[in-house]
């Protein structure tokens, strides 16, 4: 008999099993990668679209059993005029707000009909921890292909820690660093620090004990490391540690690429609208790209928006124990 005969009786009419005894039942779920439009490289993403029944406890537990960045919770809103309520936790954690749930999670739930999403563009609201979040849907021949969310809070500027310890943390020399950094929240706070180099962005390697000491800078989730592409003007490439977060390293980080716009628009001078794209997780595997736009009005930081968009990468089922 040969091998492939061998496994034949493996390779058809495959369905799910019958729920063991002691499970209560079997929870849908989908893996999209977001940022990204190629399946298996941008961020993975834990989608839970029936979430409705499952309590805080559960929900992390489940975080924890996919162990990705972070998996979102969908549950009927509590205001109807908006799409869902969503929940979004790392493998560790709750979060009230993240940049890849709510891109990612807006593209599945206009994939699989659960909100309205007409052809064009077309806005829908999240509610999240930090409140409501909007999100502009893009759809092109009945397929949704980009969301952008724009933040809910205000940007919080907090000073960053000195330059060498910095450094030290990155596991890179003085000089690599440089000047302006700074612990900045749209929701989530990351201690946003630019790099002299593509090489020193490359060639970091973070110190896990070091880290943990942003817990005591507003309780920041991690470092977002960038360096402007000196090549090509509004190009930025970045990497996220965070540890904080029981994650090593980000493929993509919606949340921290927030903080960045308003750090970068409040540098500039003149009032108008100041795009950037990012491109990121390209050290690990998993390359993303993300469009961040920030505005300047009357002196001040306006909007700051996040997009991408997302693929389906794999659906299947988790079993619940009862």
């Amino acid at each position: 008999m040969s091998v492939i005969s061998a496994l034949s009786p493996w390779r058809v009419n495959w369905a799910f099993p019958q729920v063991p005894a002691g499970y209560a039942m079997k929870l849908h779920y989908l893996i999209a990668d977001v940022f990204t439009d190629a399946p298996f490289t941008g961020n993975p993403l834990a989608v839970f679209p029936d979430a409705q029944d499952l309590d805080d406890a559960a929900m992390q537990r489940i975080a924890a059993e996919t162990n990705l960045s972070e998996t979102i919770f969908v549950q009927p809103p509590q205001d109807r005029a908006n799409a869902a309520r969503v929940r979004i936790f790392t493998p560790v954690r709750e979060l009230p707000f993240a940049g890849h749930p709510t891109v990612g999670g807006a593209i599945v739930l206009a994939h699989l009909g659960r909100v309205s999403a007409p052809e064009g563009e077309s806005v829908i609201v999240l509610e999240e921890g930090v409140g409501p979040v909007q999100v502009r849907l893009t759809v092109r021949e009945g397929k949704p292909v980009f969301a952008q969310l724009t933040t809910a809070q205000a940007p919080q500027f907090t000073p960053a820690p000195p330059d060498t310890r910095i450094a030290a943390m990155l596991g890179l020399s003085a000089p690599c660093v440089q000047k302006g950094a700074a612990i900045v929240s749209c929701g989530n706070a990351f201690l946003c620090v630019e790099l002299d180099s593509r090489q020193s962005l490359a060639a970091c390697r973070p110190d896990s004990t070091l880290l943990a000491e942003l817990n005591h800078y507003e309780r920041a989730h991690g470092v977002y490391a960038y360096w402007t592409d000196t090549r090509q003007p509004g190009r930025l490439h970045a990497r996220m540690f965070g540890t904080g977060l029981g994650i090593a390293e980000d493929p993509a980080t919606g949340s921290a690429a927030a903080p960045l716009g308003a750090l970068l628009v409040s540098r500039e001078e003149q009032d108008g609208l100041y795009r950037w794209e990012i491109l990121q997780g390209a050290d690990m595997g998993r390359p993303s790209q993300l469009w961040l736009e920030a505005e300047r009005s009357e002196g001040g930081i306006g909007a700051i928006r996040v997009g991408g968009s997302a693929v389906i990468a794999a659906e299947g089922r988790m079993l619940r124990p009862s």
